[in-house]
């Protein structure tokens, strides 16, 4: 209740009544505004010569909107872009081409704009400088990576960023493991604290995190803070970034939620990242809210995973952090002071390599559906994944039933108890298309996880944010690390046979039927757009 009353009466609740507005009147313009035109000029108490020139304006603009309508049908015909984004629109396009060439105009390029393309271009030249191999070194990691090394090439050549050896990473498979280690390592920051989050939510959590980043902060160390202005919506207090001010921390909003309509709002900042001092670095699927260290219930037992990084690759994760501070701030961040540092080396075995994932031309492919389908190519026993939404584009779903289909053991696990249901309706209309190809799909029955994890062999493997969903795949910067024979696979190994030890295993004969089968089948149309 106290959150609801704290939207009334903030600026979201303006911003969403502007906005709503704005799609009533192109509601109104391709619904009723014929019919307005029509009933004025049966009218007999208006002038002829108005009805006339009334007339000729409205034929003047369906003209023009007949024009419009056909050139953005070419243009959705001739995007670059699998077939599945583009069928949503063609319908539309079909049925209501005028508010289908608004909503697209607005919506259907889900990229960048002209000033964050440049941002994003510069960015990546800068920190490109900084993992520059030999041909020795890159021999020797292709060597020891074997047929790994696609999926770390693949990343590397459309991020830019470096693959690295001689890294310790550790894996936490709770909150409860997570977060009191996130405290304990913020306390020894000395130089700089860099933070970027989807949700952070006033509790306990956030409370003992604040206090310490403004001890931090009256110390000297530079803290610089990057939040989803939308995935905060409600959770945090509007004021936090001036309050923080106060003590010199930086505190940005990703994309802040404006009244005009904007394709904007469906590229997130869904990323959790946390850097300390070149000494660690931490990624994967928590936010900063009390419910994902289970201090407070919301749906059932909630189950996340991170990683820590102590080496080298937290240089990767630097470099993803700054391009979307630049993105936030307008201007480019100097690179060399952040990222020239000799990390030492460790003995840990195998390779890490953190990357950063974005909307349409952030990079030049589907950076986390292709990862994970390298991953599910590369098994060649057991593959085990975790999502909580699995409403993945077709190619993915293909990928998951091709593993399955040349023998390997595909185990997917999904939430037992859903956040959102309709989502989770989306989910189990996708059962039977796997299960008929033989993956063995679990459900979560402890309560919900969040944790987008999955491993091939115990070898290869992913830790991150991003979700089988369009809005993580297609729509939202997004960010993770592959790893590939550290010493903790086998902890997430043994993660994933812990949770099937309390999931129900759906049955091969399941089926999903009747009216939610109906509304799924309405829902899959738009998907991709959202």
């Amino acid at each position: 209740m106290k959150k609801f009353f704290r939207n009334l009466f903030s600026g979201y609740f303006l911003v969403l009544l502007i906005l709503l507005i704005e799609i009533a009147a192109i509601v109104f313009i391709e619904f009723f505004l014929e019919g307005v035109i029509e009933a004025i000029s049966t009218d007999p108490n208006i002038n002829e010569r108005v009805k006339d020139i009334i007339e000729l304006v409205w034929i003047v603009i369906r003209a023009a909107v007949f024009v419009i309508s056909v050139l953005i049908f070419f243009r959705i015909v001739n995007k670059h872009e699998d077939p599945e984004f583009k069928i949503p629109w063609i319908v539309g396009m079909l049925l209501l081409p005028l508010f289908t060439s608004v909503i697209f105009l607005i919506f259907g390029n889900h990229g960048l704009n002209r000033r964050d393309k440049r941002i994003i271009k510069t960015t990546t030249e800068e920190y490109n400088k900084h993992f520059q191999l030999d041909e020795k070194a890159k021999k020797e990691y292709r060597e020891e990576l074997g047929t790994a090394v696609n999926a770390f090439r693949y990343i590397n050549n459309i991020t830019k960023l470096g693959v690295h050896p001689n890294n310790r990473v550790k894996y936490y498979a709770t909150g409860e493991e997570f977060f009191p280690e996130l405290i304990e390592s913020l306390k020894l920051a000395k130089e700089f604290i860099f933070m970027e989050f989807f949700i952070i939510t006033d509790g306990e959590i956030w409370d003992e995190v604040q206090a310490i980043l403004i001890q931090k902060a009256r110390e000297g160390v530079e803290i610089r803070i990057i939040y989803d202005d939308m995935g905060c919506g409600g959770t945090i207090s509007a004021r936090t970034p001036k309050i923080l001010g106060k003590y010199g921390i930086k505190c940005y909003k990703f994309h802040p939620f404006r009244p005009i309509l904007s394709g904007v709002y469906n590229n997130r900042d869904h990323r959790k990242i946390v850097i300390i001092d070149h000494q660690m670095a931490f990624t994967g699927g928590m936010n900063l809210a009390d419910e994902y260290a289970n201090k407070i219930n919301r749906f059932g037992y909630w189950k996340d995973t991170m990683i820590k990084i102590e080496g080298s690759a937290i240089n990767n994760l630097i470099a993803v952090f700054l391009q979307n501070l630049n993105l936030v701030v307008g201007h480019i961040s100097d690179y060399n002071k952040w990222m020239n540092f000799d990390y030492p080396e460790y003995k840990d075995s195998g390779y890490v390599m953190p990357f950063g994932d974005g909307p349409g031309d952030y990079v030049s492919a589907l950076l986390g559906e292709q990862t994970y389908i390298n991953i599910l190519n590369y098994a060649q026993k057991k593959v085990y994944i975790s999502t909580p939404y699995l409403v993945p584009t077709y190619s993915l779903l293909d990928a998951l039933r091709s593993a399955a289909l040349r023998g390997v053991e595909v185990n997917l696990i999904v939430p037992g108890m859903p956040d959102k249901p309709v989502v989770y309706w989306m989910a189990k209309s996708n059962f039977r298309y796997l299960l008929d190809a033989g993956v063995n799909i679990y459900l979560y029955r402890p309560g919900f996880n969040h944790m987008k994890t999955a491993i091939a062999d115990n070898e290869l493997g992913f830790v991150g944010t991003i979700n089988f969903d369009f809005r993580s795949l297609v729509h939202h910067f997004e960010c993770g690390a592959i790893l590939y024979k550290c010493p903790c696979m086998d902890d997430i190994t043994k993660d994933f046979e812990q949770m099937i030890e309390v999931s129900e295993k759906v049955p091969q004969d399941y089926k999903f039927k009747g009216i939610k089968k109906s509304i799924c089948s309405v829902l899959k149309i738009i998907s991709a757009l959202f």
